[in-house]
């Protein structure tokens, strides 16, 4: 059964942008939508990772709000240490309402763990007291935004790519 009804009244799930028109209508449309690039205004740069170019989470989650009726990341498992960092999984869902079916897509995120300035990097004595506080949180953000790239460009799977296909 199609969420599509006769005109003139509500598209039940597709979300509508502030003009009253649906985000997309049929999937040609969806795919226009999650295809292009991200607004150029919410693109930084992270001037400590060789000025690679991203979209910060809260800009994802809203655009995620924007594309999808309903969505969610699950986290996998525990967050672990891996050499001096702190890695999570998760598992980004969301709900497509043109084919009625939850997609999933995999995330990674990894964050150095910060340590006293000078110290060795597997010396966990001299963690920061409130390193994990901060760590595992961004860690967390940056799986659910690499989870979101594989959607589309629009979520800035494409943002550092000097070879990249545009159809």
């Amino acid at each position: 059964m199609s969420n599509l009804v006769i005109k003139d009244e509500p598209l039940s799930l597709i979300p509508i942008r502030k003009d009253g028109e649906p985000v997309y209508y049929d999937l040609p449309s969806y795919y226009a939508a999650i295809n292009i690039d991200p607004p150029k205004k919410y693109i930084r740069v992270n001037k400590h990772s060789n000025n690679a170019k991203y979209l910060p989470i809260r800009v994802v989650e809203q655009m995620l709000a924007k594309l999808y009726p309903f969505w969610k990341a699950k986290q996998l498992g525990e967050p672990k240490i891996m050499g001096n960092s702190v890695v999570i999984s998760v598992t980004l869902e969301v709900y497509h309402p043109l084919i009625q079916e939850w997609l999933s897509y995999p995330g990674v995120g990894a964050v150095p763990i910060e340590l006293d300035k000078g110290s060795d990097p597997t010396d966990f004595t001299k963690i920061k007291p409130k390193a994990l506080h901060k760590n595992v949180p961004a860690a967390l953000s940056f799986a659910v935004s690499n989870a979101a790239k594989k959607i589309g460009r629009v979520f800035g799977s494409h943002l550092n790519d000097e070879e990249s296909l545009k159809l």
